[in-house]
């Protein structure tokens, strides 16, 4: 198998990490082959530490129609096929990167189940979004566990229960995705936003995704007892030192305009 015929592809580009899920006739389906691939290159992102943004996306003409119904009409669902998505998808939440899913065309099931694991969503106006794993008998993971966390639990019922598929539009409103963009300047907005994330300074995106990954997990007592080190962290950041110093610069550039 070439490198481009892998399930999965990673480029690793300084600070931005790209993972695109390379599966396009099937629509990108998800087979053992492609969880273990999956897993394998969040290992590897996980030790690129100069990486501050993981995006994924799918190649062709969807993110991720989920489960790949011929194998599983075929054989079931492979020994260690749920456990290696589990821990890919585990994995993933735990990158100190801030992880971003683009989502274009279908992404359905495990599709979902992964955007679900990143820490932001950006969906394109034409794309189709849902957890249909109701409808062939199978409860979607850990989705029942994710899934309220972003959007209640009322809503988390209704998608999980129905197996329902919703518009971009929709998906917005129940608050499953942050951002809508228009599907023909998807790849402009997408760059935009990934430029964004990518300047945000590394040692308080890392501290902030912590806990925001962990608010709630943890009580008030002990987010602050976490928050004292990773402020100490940020304020011998390189990043806090450059801020400090850009504040000095303007203040002085203020008075000596102030003066003339």
């Amino acid at each position: 198998m070439s490198a481009l015929e892998a399930p999965i592809l990673l480029d690793l580009d300084g600070p931005l990490a790209r993972i695109t899920l390379n599966r396009p006739a099937v629509l990108n389906a998800m087979n053992l082959a492609w969880v273990q691939a999956l897993e394998a290159v969040v290992e590897r992102v996980a030790a690129a530490p100069e990486v501050r943004v993981v995006v994924i996306r799918g190649a062709g003409r969807a993110c991720c129609s989920g489960l790949d119904l011929d194998m599983y009409a075929a054989e079931g669902m492979p020994a260690g096929f749920y456990e290696g998505q589990e821990r890919a998808f585990a994995a993933l939440e735990r990158l100190d990167a801030i992880t971003i899913a683009a989502i274009h065309g279908y992404c359905l099931g495990g599709g979902l189940q992964l955007a679900l694991a990143c820490d932001l969503r950006v969906c394109a106006s034409d794309a189709r979004l849902g957890l249909p794993a109701i409808n062939e008998g199978l409860v979607p993971a850990v989705s029942p566990h994710r899934l309220p966390r972003i959007v209640g639990l009322g809503v988390a019922f209704r998608l999980v229960i129905s197996g329902e598929v919703i518009d971009a539009e929709e998906a917005l409103r129940l608050r499953l995705v942050e951002y809508l963009l228009p599907a023909e300047q998807f790849e402009a907005g997408l760059a935009d936003l990934l430029d964004i994330y990518v300047r945000a300074p590394r040692t308080a995106a890392m501290g902030s995704k912590r806990l925001l990954r962990r608010a709630f997990d943890t009580t008030l007592d002990d987010a602050i007892q976490e928050t004292g080190p990773l402020i100490a962290a940020c304020l011998a950041s390189p990043e806090a030192a450059a801020a400090q110093l850009a504040w000095r610069r303007r203040k002085a550039e203020r008075a000596s305009d102030a003066s003339t």
